[in-house]
């Protein structure tokens, strides 16, 4: 539904004595985003828990598309693919962002052993959706809400008390049953298919300026090529070779920004093979000539 590239997020949130933060974001004329809220698909390590405060949105999480309106919660575990657009000009929401390993105690008690360590190694996973109508709604809000208020102000020992209420809002889910075995949340065939997708996403940014074929991305994750492009198409909506003439021209558009490298050589070191067939590309996809985009970018 909303196809464009798909990437491991390398950003830290937080820092690594801290790992944790919240951001309030709000859309509109006089925002950051004045055109609407959209996020490109991707993953890390962190999870993510986002509240809708006003407006609705599409949030793609995994394979699964969902709507969200004002008041749901949606969780996303670490790992997990996932994209958010906003569907209204004005909307508002706020994301708390934390490593899951600052849950981690090295006493290794009942509750270590029952829950923290399944979470940690993606055995047990959050529920990917709250709305307002469920019982154990209300105490999770409270708990995300004051988490975002100490962690946004930042006053006194406000990280150890986030931590606290982190640790809260997990023993909340595990009684709620909101942490469920990953393989009821996930069918096998899903995950396979979500960490081939993830393979081949690692080879084409490793190699994207050198040649790459279909056959050789299918050869990756020993498939066809007519499967390789059916299910990345299905999670991406892209084929596998769009999304890598994609992501070239966007490391081309980084190039052409930051350095001063010829147009031929940026082309050549993206994996273009001659300037005429990547200032075509670029300007359907940019809207511009590399030059002219070079020259906005001063």
């Amino acid at each position: 539904m909303y196809p464009d590239l798909a990437l491991k997020e390398a950003a830290a949130h937080g820092t690594k004595r801290n790992p944790l933060m919240s951001i309030h974001f709000t859309t509109g004329l006089g925002t950051s985003y004045p055109d609407g809220f959209f996020v490109k698909q991707h993953w890390h390590a962190n999870v993510e828990i986002i509240l809708i405060r006003k407006g609705s949105y599409w949030c793609g999480l995994d394979l699964a598309a969902h709507q969200l309106k004002q008041g749901d919660m949606a969780i996303v575990n670490s790992q997990q693919l996932h994209q958010l657009a906003g569907q209204d000009p004005n909307t508002v929401h706020d994301a708390l962002l934390f490593d899951p390993e600052i849950l981690d105690f090295s006493y290794p008690d009942e509750w270590q052993e029952t829950w923290i360590r399944p979470f940690l190694k993606h055995e047990l996973v959050f529920k990917n959706i709250l709305s307002p109508a469920e019982p154990s709604y209300a105490d999770f809000r409270i708990l995300f809400d004051e988490i975002l208020k100490r962690s946004l102000e930042k006053a006194g020992n406000w990280y150890i008390g986030c931590k606290l209420l982190l640790l809260e809002m997990f023993a909340l889910a595990s009684e709620n049953r909101m942490l469920i075995p990953v393989e009821q949340e996930y069918p096998k065939a899903e995950l396979k298919k979500i960490q081939h997708y993830k393979t081949i996403i690692a080879y084409m940014e490793e190699h994207f300026h050198e040649p790459v074929s279909l056959g050789q991305l299918a050869d990756v994750i020993s498939c066809n090529p007519q499967y390789l492009c059916r299910f990345f198409k299905e999670i991406s909506g892209v084929s596998p070779i769009q999304y890598l003439i994609s992501y070239r021209i966007e490391r081309a558009s980084h190039l052409l920004a930051k350095t001063s490298l010829p147009i031929l050589q940026v082309a050549l070191d993206c994996g273009f093979e001659n300037a005429s067939y990547f200032i075509r590309k670029f300007k359907e996809m940019k809207g511009c000539t590399p030059k002219e985009f070079r020259q906005r970018s001063l």
